[in-house]
């Protein structure tokens, strides 16, 4: 049963003891205070895409989080800017997307002369919670 701090005595160090026994039976905060940061949000995006997108290096899973992560700031993108994003060339990023499509967390739309990507719904909820450090949803069958 939690103490009911009394009201203040004025006195600092009786004040701070009637504090810390109000709050001995609350459970400690264990989480990561850096676990927003975007270097651990990609680092899940990238565990997280080792089921949905098997046989991948680690390399190519990298490139795979910088770009997923990019979709944190902005809706679509073309492959040059995703490239640029994760700081790899077209030419990889282009692979790294064309997985990511197969695997159902992006989708494309050509505008004009462009090819722009999106997430899909399971992607934005698949993003979403790994951002929140939530369990992702289980990827949408595929029927192959």
């Amino acid at each position: 049963m939690p103490v009911i701090p009394a009201e203040p005595t004025g006195v600092p160090v009786i004040d701070a003891l009637a504090e810390r026994i109000a709050r001995r039976d609350q459970p400690r905060d264990t989480t990561d205070p850096r676990r927003f940061e975007p270097d651990r949000i990609r680092a899940r995006i990238a565990e997280a895409l080792r089921p949905l997108v098997p046989g991948r290096n680690s390399r190519g899973y990298g490139t795979m989080s910088h770009i997923c992560y990019a979709f944190v700031e902005r809706e679509a993108s073309t492959t040059a800017q995703l490239a640029a994003a994760a700081g790899v060339q077209r030419i990889a990023a282009g692979h790294a997307l064309g997985s990511l499509v197969r695997a159902g967390v992006l989708r494309w739309a050509n505008v004009g002369t462009h090819r722009y990507y999106r997430l899909t719904r399971f992607g934005e909820d698949w993003l979403l919670a790994l951002a929140r450090c939530e369990t992702p949803p289980a990827a949408p069958a595929t029927g192959q």
